[in-house]
């Protein structure tokens, strides 16, 4: 009795009554007890193996967005009919992101930002998707200040590396969402673009805590025919105001 002297009183009762609780008594057919069925220990295993899977999810997503350091919310969806007449509802959003991408060759770094173009197609009948035609040139973002008066835009720096990417027709399947990488920068200052060219940028200190608000359009279309008005393959995007502060870039992590 002394060697258990230092257990936890009751744990082995409890541990013992969390696999009573899942036992069956067989019983014959004028209902005595002929033997015991135990069912607990897979069961209980299985709920625990399902609880850990879950938390391990939740500690993913969290992972993920962990990343985020300015995401607008979803534009209103607009409407894209192509050569086949089908029509489709698409909405956007801006996203910069803590990161590198993967064409950088430097050293490990983590003052690396990136902005992206999400789309997602969200047409209420379900069809066959769409080819959306993607230009980072066709983005157009504002920054303003607090009381709501325009930053002029940036003036153009020297600039020796690539330009803006080339366009591309992208498949847009029916309930799907694609990230379209605009441009990469830094954190601190967070790189902020007013279009998809690489060399035109504001600056925000991560260390100030004035407050910025970013909007932004972006100009799609989609495969045409001439029977077709140009409303009707041809929509732009309106990404809302989002919110940006200096002294918060760093920490929106």
């Amino acid at each position: 009795m002394k060697g258990k002297a230092n257990e936890r009183p009751g744990a082995d009762a409890g541990y013992r009554l969390l696999f009573a609780f899942h036992r069956r008594v067989v019983r014959d057919r004028g209902g005595a007890a002929i033997g015991e069925l135990r069912v607990g220990r897979m069961q209980t295993m299985k709920a625990l193996m399902a609880g850990f899977i879950f938390a391990a999810c939740q500690l993913c997503f969290a992972a993920g967005d962990a990343n985020i350091i300015v995401m607008s919310e979803w534009s209103k969806p607009v409407s894209l009919r192509d050569d086949q007449l089908h029509d489709e509802a698409i909405r956007g959003r801006l996203v910069i992101l803590q990161g590198m991408e993967p064409a950088y060759g430097g050293p490990q770094i983590t003052n690396g930002a990136m902005t992206f173009i999400e789309l997602q197609n969200v047409t209420g009948a379900n069809g066959g998707g769409i080819d959306v035609y993607f230009a980072v040139t066709n983005l157009h973002c504002e920054l303003s200040d607090n009381a709501g008066k325009a930053i002029p835009p940036p003036t153009s720096v020297a600039w020796g590396g690539r330009g803006p990417f080339s366009p591309c027709w992208v498949n847009l399947p029916y309930n799907s969402t694609i990230r379209l990488f605009v441009n990469g920068g830094s954190l601190n200052p967070l790189m902020v673009y007013p279009s998809g060219e690489p060399w035109t940028r504001w600056s925000i200190s991560g260390n100030g805590t004035n407050v910025y608000y970013l909007t932004g359009t972006l100009s799609i279309s989609t495969h045409t025919n001439s029977s077709l008005p140009s409303d009707d393959y041809n929509a732009t995007l309106i990404f809302p105001r989002t919110r940006i502060r200096g002294g918060e870039v760093e920490t929106a992590r």
